[in-house]
């Protein structure tokens, strides 16, 4: 050892919290990637998580955004950066004009086009939406057994479900399965759920449960019903053993943490916005079915963008702009416990 080796400092390790390179958020345009669109508030399902005990009253079909109105706010968003659009609901396969819808968006340059559905349409129209020009699909599934999957749901079938993931998977290729996990509700099925990861390419996206609005659970155990992704990821090890985290193993933008089975083809997402909120690198808005903007899932602010779509203002007016950046700049540092608003009214 040179003699002088001992003056040389060792390095130090610092705790203070390291703010990402990419997060120039959350409260600068620039940041924006995605923009949600939720093109109904109505849905065939009433979810447990989602919706209230007395059920919800949807909006009149002649007060949602019609599909050029749509158009127009996606091209402003293309216009301003964002290169993702994800269509949501309530559930969106039950709006009448959703395939002229997509293959509007479709025709907007430089914009990847992905959708959130329940699933029990895909059947009849997976094959209409891919030749529409949608690119991916995400599929909702929070039970693999019929009985259970009837009681979270309200009703719904699972076999009707089953059929439609694999007309889905035949046009579309790999699937993404969002799984929301509910302590004493399905929690019992993380191994089912991550096994499907192993026999298929399907990215299986483990949420944790969050508490938004009122509904079933919210209102009678939200914290109860909360299991943390660290417990979520031990029990899928303990099923499908060990993962190897992927920096981006899956096309799009969204705020899973991604993962790599040993066994298997598929992929493991993990998405924490309870016990490790992501709000510092959060790159999406929301709008919702009646025109207004949204910057947070649980209690960003809003901006109603239906004075300037009603007034015939360019999209290349600076107003746009300023609607979209004054929205982002009312994101949240990091989100409440509780959101105020209805999954089914913002879109998930």
């Amino acid at each position: 050892m040179p003699s002088d080796a001992r003056d040389i400092p060792l390095p130090q390790f610092d705790p203070t919290p390291v703010r990402p390179a990419h997060a120039v958020g959350p409260r600068s345009l620039d940041a924006v990637r995605m923009l949600r669109i939720s093109v109904t508030d109505r849905c065939h399902l009433r979810c447990r998580y989602c919706m209230p005990a007395e059920g919800v009253s949807f909006l009149p079909a002649s007060a949602l955004l019609g599909a050029a109105e749509i158009e127009r706010v996606a091209e402003v968003a293309a216009g301003l950066g964002v290169t993702h659009i994800k269509i949501t609901g309530g559930e969106p396969t039950i709006r009448r004009d959703l395939l002229d819808l997509v293959s509007r968006l479709r025709g907007i340059e430089g914009i990847e086009l992905s959708m959130t559905t329940n699933g029990l349409r895909l059947e009849s129209i997976a094959g209409a939406l891919r030749e529409a020009g949608l690119d991916r699909l995400t599929v909702s599934i929070d039970s693999l057994r019929s009985d259970r999957y009837a009681e979270i749901t309200g009703g719904g079938r699972l076999d009707r479900l089953h059929r439609g993931l694999d007309a889905a998977h035949e046009v579309f290729g790999g699937l993404k399965l969002n799984v929301v996990v509910m302590r004493h509700i399905n929690d019992d099925e993380i191994g089912d759920f991550a096994r499907l990861a192993v026999e298929r390419d399907w990215t299986v996206r483990f949420i944790e449960f969050m508490p938004l609005g009122r509904s079933v659970i919210a209102d009678r155990e939200p914290k109860e019903a909360l299991v943390e992704a660290d417990e979520i990821e031990r029990a899928v090890v303990a099923a499908i053993g060990p993962l190897r985290p992927l920096l981006r193993a899956e096309p799009g933008i969204g705020p899973a943490r991604v993962n790599g089975t040993a066994a298997g083809r598929g992929r493991i997402g993990f998405i924490h916005a309870m016990s490790r909120p992501f709000c510092e690198s959060c790159n999406r808005l929301r709008l919702d079915a009646v025109g207004v903007l949204r910057s947070c899932l649980f209690d960003g602010g809003e901006i109603d963008l239906r004075p300037l779509l009603r007034s015939g203002v360019d999209r290349r007016d600076e107003r746009w702009r300023d609607a979209f950046a004054g929205c982002t700049a009312l994101k949240p540092e990091v989100h409440g416990p509780r959101g105020d608003r209805a999954m089914s009214s913002i879109g998930g």
